[in-house]
């Protein structure tokens, strides 16, 4: 699959229902609230999927830091990924999802990276390089929805990939480690950060407007 550039978005911009024109006043009224609404819930994700990014980057940085022995910089990583994880600012029960599909049950599942991919083998030629080209710009210009039908009317399907971070499990290792950290126990700290790498599910799936 040929993954497309500037193509990562969350998913609730994607599937943010559209709003249209209306000349009636009222409707422009609502309309506005709305479209103020989905952008407010949109930056909200997003905000909420940069704490969980970086809280998993830091859990990563931390492994590498006990493999080179700097122990002193594992405990500052995870200690960032502490605040992250526990910041009473973010409502992280929001935009939360569960899914049967899951690995674990009873946690909430964040969207900490989301992409877009085409769903086919990828054949080059003028027509879909050049709706690859547009789809960018309609990317660049804030309208991945645009970006999509744009791809869909050139014959290509397009597939969302989201990267889910389970909340409670990732919390819990994040506390096991730096017990662990603090006893010196750098071995089982490094296994007990791999768990929470190992906790992250990718799902997949088609991108359809249509609904």
């Amino acid at each position: 699959m040929k993954n497309l550039l500037l193509a990562s978005m969350i998913a609730t911009v994607m599937t943010a229902t559209p709003v249209w024109a209306s000349e009636n006043t009222a409707d422009v009224k609502t309309e506005t609230t709305s479209v103020k609404k989905v952008q407010r819930e949109a930056g909200e994700v997003l905000h909420m999927a940069g704490q969980g990014f970086d809280a998993m980057r830091d859990i990563q940085l931390a492994r590498v830091a006990i493999f080179q022995g700097h122990t002193g910089k594992a405990e500052n990583y995870i200690a960032n990924a502490t605040t992250l994880l526990s910041d009473t600012s973010t409502d992280w029960s929001k935009f939360t999802k569960m899914d049967h599909n899951a690995k674990m049950i009873n946690d909430q599942y964040i969207i900490i990276n989301s992409n877009f991919s085409i769903s086919e083998n990828f054949v080059a030629s003028p027509e879909k390089e050049a709706a690859i080209k547009k789809a960018n710009e309609k990317i660049s210009e804030g309208d991945p929805k645009g970006a999509v039908d744009t791809l869909r009317l050139a014959g290509m399907s397009v597939v969302q990939n989201q990267y889910l971070m389970p909340l409670q499990q990732t919390r819990h290792a994040v506390a096991e480690t730096t017990h662990l950290l603090n006893t010196g126990k750098y071995y089982e700290a490094n296994l007990m950060l791999k768990s929470a790498e190992d906790g992250i599910v990718v799902e997949s799936q088609l991108i359809d407007l249509t609904k």
